[in-house]
């Protein structure tokens, strides 16, 4: 169990002024039976009216519109937070989890790596199957930022043989629906400074359990949570539509610390 505060803070700027901006923001962590929020907030600029709601996938949303011009789009969200990734509790998977999606859809090639990459462990139990395919994955593709964007598929990464995490976790996820293991992808945040992250939850036929195929490592109290989906396409932080011909460049700033390394 690890007590963890965290910052997390998006700036969008634009070439020219926008209007009319909707945007919905999944910025903010849920309590469930490993995660306790016990304070979360969000600053929001230029200031507006935001919603919360919930999507279907029990992700927390901050929806909202400005309709004046502006240049710059900002939001800041903080908080803290109590993990415990042993306290999971039983419940059972949508099929949905097990077919392919517009990001994690498999391929012949993916198909091919998974099977090989189980080819001693075919009887396994599903989370050591998920294990091998993680470590099989990060043997296979290299980090590379700047190869891939928000729009490449499971299929191109693994074609390429680099990403960044969300590629990992695509790929990830790709194989595991493809031996017949339920996944899912999670956008968040783990202990350090840089930016948001992601990874993988499978089930092991009880409970949805965390795998980091960046890292090569399972989930433990150092990640947060923030949205859940079949992949990035159902759980973005940021998306939204606006009205201009504007050129847009993102720049984000996270900060988690585990409070027991301030005592």
């Amino acid at each position: 169990m690890r007590i963890l505060s965290f910052s997390f803070e998006t700036t969008l700027q634009f070439s020219d002024p926008v209007s009319e901006h909707s945007f919905v923001l999944r910025c903010l962590p849920k309590s469930c039976a490993s995660q306790t929020v016990l304070d979360s907030q969000i600053i929001i600029t230029p200031h507006t009216t935001v919603a919360a709601q919930v999507d279907g996938f029990g992700n927390l949303l901050q929806v909202g519109r400005i309709a004046e011009p502006h240049s710059e789009f900002n939001f800041i969200s903080s908080g803290m937070v109590v993990v415990d990734t042993e306290n999971c509790s039983a419940e059972p998977a949508h099929p949905m989890f097990l077919r392919d999606s517009s990001f994690a859809a498999t391929s012949g090639a993916i198909r091919t790596f998974a099977a090989d990459a189980l080819r001693v462990a075919c009887n396994a139990p599903a989370w050591d199957k998920a294990m091998k395919l993680s470590h099989a994955l990060y043997e296979h593709l290299s980090y590379k930022p700047g190869a891939t964007d928000v729009s490449t598929t499971a299929a191109e990464a693994f074609e390429l043989g680099c990403g960044v995490c969300q590629d990992y976790a695509h790929i990830l996820i790709a194989a595991c629906r493809a031996e017949g293991i339920c996944a899912r992808y999670v956008n968040g945040l783990i202990v350090g400074e840089g930016a948001t992250h992601a990874w993988v939850e499978v089930h092991d036929g009880d409970h949805w359990r965390g795998i980091d195929p960046t890292h090569d490592r399972a989930v433990t109290d150092e990640y947060i949570a923030l949205s859940r989906g079949r992949d990035f396409s159902d759980c973005a932080i940021e998306s939204g539509v606006f009205r201009g011909g504007a050129q847009q460049s993102q720049n984000v700033i996270v900060h988690v610390v585990d409070q027991a390394s301030r005592l």
